[in-house]
C-alpha cells in the first residue's frame, strides 16, 4: 500500500502546486482586460481537482494510520474551500501554500527513504536545532502572508522586503548549524541543501519581480511582471514545503542533550 500512497501523494502535491501557480497568475492579471476571465476557469478546474485528490489523500492517510497529517489536510481543504477562488483573497492563497507543504510533508512520510527510519544524533550548540526547526517553518508562512497581502492590495512592499530579510537569515543560520554539525547525514543534509537551494532562488527571484515591477509602464501589466510574479510564489511554496520538511527531518533525528531530558524529568517530578 505505502508504493501507491506515496505515488498518489505526489500526484496530489503536484496539482496544489499547480492550483498556486495558476492562482499567482489569476492575481497577475487582473489589470489585463479579458485576461482573467479564462484565467479564472483554469484556476477553478485545478483548485477542484487538488481538492479532490487532497480529500482522497487525507482519508488514505488516516487509514494508514497517519491520522495526524491527515486530518490536518482534511481541515484544511474544507477551511480553504469555504473561503471559496473569489473571496478572503490573502487567506485563501496563504491556505492554498500551507496544503502544498502539508502534501509535501506526505510525500517525505510515504517515501522509502523514511521507511529506512531514523539517524539519531543529538542536539548540539545554542539555539538547538530543534528550537530552530520549529521557528523557520513559522517564518516563512509569516512571509507567505505579507506577500499574499501585498499581492492582494492589503498591504504595501515594504513589510514583505523586512520579512525576506528575515527568513533569509533564519534559513541560512538553520542550513549552516545543520550542515556543520552533520555534515554526512543522510537525512539531515540533503533537506538542508534543498532549502537553501530554493531560499536562495526564491531571493532572486523576489529582487527581479521588484525590480520588474518598478520599471513596468504606468497602467500597465508586461509578460516580465506576469512570469516574475509567478515564479516568485511558487519558489515560495517550495521554500514552505522545504522548511517544513527539514523540520521534520530535524525533530525525528536529532535528540535532545542527555542532560536537557535529565532537566525535564526532575521537573516533571
Amino acid at each position: 500500500m505505502k508504493p501507491w500512497l506515496y505515488r498518489y501523494s505526489v500526484v496530489a502535491a503536484a496539482f496544489t502546486l499547480l492550483a498556486v501557480v495558476s492562482g499567482a497568475w489569476l492575481t497577475s492579471t487582473k489589470a489585463i482586460p479579458a485576461a482573467p476571465a479564462a484565467i479564472d476557469k483554469i484556476h477553478l478546474g485545478l483548485a477542484s481537482l487538488a481538492a479532490a485528490l487532497l480529500m482522497g489523500l487525507a482519508l488514505w492517510l488516516v487509514f494508514a494510520r497517519l491520522r495526524a497529517l491527515g486530518g490536518t489536510i482534511l481541515a484544511v481543504v474544507v477551511a480553504e474551500a469555504g473561503l471559496g477562488h473569489t473571496t478572503a483573497g490573502t487567506a485563501h492563497a496563504v491556505l492554498a501554500h500551507i496544503l502544498f507543504a502539508l502534501a509535501a510533508s506526505a510525500v517525505l512520510r510515504t517515501s522509502k527513504q523514511w521507511e529506512a527510519g531514523p539517524d539519531l544524533v543529538l542536539d548540539q550548540g545554542w539555539p538547538s536545532l530543534r528550537s530552530m526547526a520549529v521557528a523557520a517553518p513559522v517564518v516563512v508562512l509569516a512571509q507567505v502572508m505579507l506577500g499574499a497581502a501585498f499581492r492582494h492590495k492589503a498591504m504595501g512592499l515594504t513589510w514583505h522586503i523586512v520579512g525576506a530579510m528575515v527568513v533569509a537569515l533564519t534559513i541560512l543560520i538553520l542550513g549552516m548549524c545543520v550542515m556543520q554539525a552533520y555534515p554526512r547525514h543522510r537525512a539531515l543534509r540533503p533537506a538542508s541543501i534543498a532549502l537553501l537551494s530554493v531560499a536562495l532562488t526564491q531571493v532572486l527571484l523576489g529582487i527581479t519581480a521588484v525590480t520588474t515591477e518598478i520599471l513596468a509602464p504606468d497602467n500597465a501589466v508586461p509578460t516580465s511582471v506576469v512570469v516574475s510574479t509567478v515564479a516568485h510564489v511558487t519558489v515560495g511554496a517550495a521554500t514552505l514545503a522545504a522548511s517544513l520538511a527539514l523540520a521534520i527531518q530535524i525533530r525525528r533525528n536529532v535528540q535532545k542533550p542527555a542532560e536537557e531530558v535529565e532537566g525535564e524529568r526532575a521537573a516533571s517530578a
